[in-house]
């Protein structure tokens, strides 16, 4: 056991709170703290002094207990944070994603739908062509070659499906290129016949000729007329 009858000196500085530091002089020399007094304890009394430092000291890290446990769940913040903010830019580029491609689609969609009017149109436009070019005299054979040949750059099909300007490029083709029309047939002429003898002519005779073998009953001059006329009308 202590004997609190021995006295102990002890300097308080010791347990003392710690003070800020004196500012310098005007020379740049820290002033000089006078000497604190010597004092004498008994065991009881030094006891008591450390037992509230100890307090004070402990007082002092109870204050700091939870810091780890706080900087922990700020971390884990910061870290939630992060991954709430790179899920939300995730989901927005590939909401970009998805608008990027249904423009594509309805750019491509649309364009697929121009090249299939388009390609309506043009077999309008040569449906009507090759209608009237055969109206207008061009050999049935030729309207393909026709159609080739032809400038139809400005004909139009307006939304109800007509077609305006094909009649103007008919006439135009004709024009240049006579030779696509069917020329008229002309009537061979009987060799050694007469200048100027023609078919008619020829069926004229052969009728009447058949008309007095009929009078004279000469059934075998009327069959070989006959066959003649018939082969005349082929």
């Amino acid at each position: 056991m202590h004997n609190a009858k021995f006295r102990f000196p002890v300097n308080l500085q010791y347990f003392s709170e710690p003070e800020p530091d004196p500012q310098t002089d005007a020379a740049g020399d820290e002033p000089q703290a006078p000497a604190e007094p010597t004092k004498t304890f008994t065991q009881e009394e030094l006891d008591k002094i450390v037992a509230d430092r100890i307090a004070r000291e402990r007082k002092k890290l109870e204050r700091y207990a939870d810091y780890d446990d706080l900087k922990r769940k700020a971390e884990e913040y910061e870290k939630a944070e992060a991954e709430r903010k790179k899920a939300e830019m995730t989901a927005q580029e590939r909401l970009e994603a998805e608008k990027a491609e249904a423009q594509r689609k309805a750019q491509e969609a649309e364009e697929n739908a121009q090249r299939a009017l388009a390609s309506a149109n043009q077999r309008l436009i040569k449906s009507e062509f090759k209608l009237l070019a055969k109206e207008a005299g061009i050999r049935a054979d030729a309207l393909e070659d026709a159609f080739r040949l032809a400038d139809v750059s400005g004909v139009s099909v307006d939304e109800d499906g007509n077609v305006d300007g094909v009649k103007a490029v008919v006439e135009a083709l004709i024009a240049n290129k006579p030779y696509l029309v069917e020329q008229p047939k002309k009537d061979p002429k009987p060799i050694g016949g007469p200048t100027g003898y023609s078919a008619t002519d020829e069926m004229k005779t052969l009728e009447a000729q058949l008309e007095a073998a009929k009078k004279k009953r000469d059934f075998g001059l009327v069959l070989e007329l006959s066959n003649k006329i018939k082969q005349a009308l082929r």
